[in-house]
């Protein structure tokens, strides 16, 4: 009988064998393969962000990146995380919105109720880009209004409306109004407050990058922006149902011509 350390020892090198002849796995092979790549990954999402050769602290990768934007247009001064995210197969993408303390830009909203009150509070109170009722669901119909505005609200009365005549023009926009969606309400105040500085966040493949930030921006309302993702993402984790919950690895910051710097985030 050999010890385990030689039997695990001789397991590892005949998997690395086979996959350098190309020698067809088993499905436990595989399984197993796939098994000690998960365990690495998840290791290595433990590691401390400052054992990177590429760590930052990052008030001074900042200094960097603004450095490296100058004379670029502002524009295009973007300031963008990027987290790793190591999941089981099976686990849904991590999905939520981000609540900026300091927007990246002013976020054009819609809104859709023949309640004449409401419509009154959000264009007096919160200045909303579109506010209407029939007639502007008519406009949007027949062309006449321009879809130029990034999030849409209703009031419950002008749903049916919305779905039947424009939900072919809104829907492959993601821009329809559905209770499902949340961007439904009798009460639109507190969905308007929320809808001004959130930006929603959805994992792709086996990350999540989001614009947090300008270059102009001050270290202190990056600071927040970064607080306030971290928080977004975290609670994303928290609501997922499965009993081994993705975990945050590596975290990056860049800009929109600077390199990717490792921060401390996860």
């Amino acid at each position: 009988m050999f010890p385990r350390i030689f039997t695990r020892q001789f397991q590892i090198t005949s998997f690395r064998l086979a996959e350098e002849t190309g020698t067809k796995l088993t499905k436990e092979q595989l399984r197993k393969r796939e098994l000690r790549k998960m365990v690495q990954r998840r290791l290595q999402a433990k590691t401390p962000a400052s054992d990177h050769p590429l760590y930052m602290p990052v008030s001074r990768a900042l200094r960097y990146l603004r450095a490296i934007e100058v004379g670029q247009p502002a524009s295009q001064q973007t300031i963008t995380l990027t987290t790793l995210v190591v999941a089981e197969r099976g686990v849904p993408p991590l999905t939520g919105n981000v609540s900026f303390g300091k927007p990246l830009k002013d976020v054009k909203v819609a809104v859709f109720t023949n309640d004449e009150a409401q419509a009154a509070l959000m264009k007096d109170k919160y200045s909303v880009h579109l506010v209407g009722g029939s007639d502007l669901v008519s406009q949007i119909k027949a062309g006449e209004v321009s879809i130029d505005f990034d999030k849409a609200f209703a009031t419950p009365d002008i749903v049916p409306q919305l779905a039947s005549q424009v939900g072919r023009i809104l829907g492959p926009r993601g821009l329809l109004p559905t209770a499902k969606k949340g961007t439904v309400a009798e009460d639109l105040e507190p969905l308007i407050k929320d809808s001004m500085s959130s930006v929603p966040f959805r994992q792709r493949g086996n990350s999540i990058s989001l614009g947090v930030a300008k270059t102009h921006f001050t270290d202190k309302e990056v600071l927040e922006n970064l607080l306030a993702t971290q928080k977004a993402f975290k609670q994303s984790i928290t609501n997922q149902q499965t009993k081994k919950p993705s975990i945050l690895s590596q975290t990056t910051l860049t800009s929109t011509h600077g390199p990717g710097i490792v921060i401390d985030f996860a």
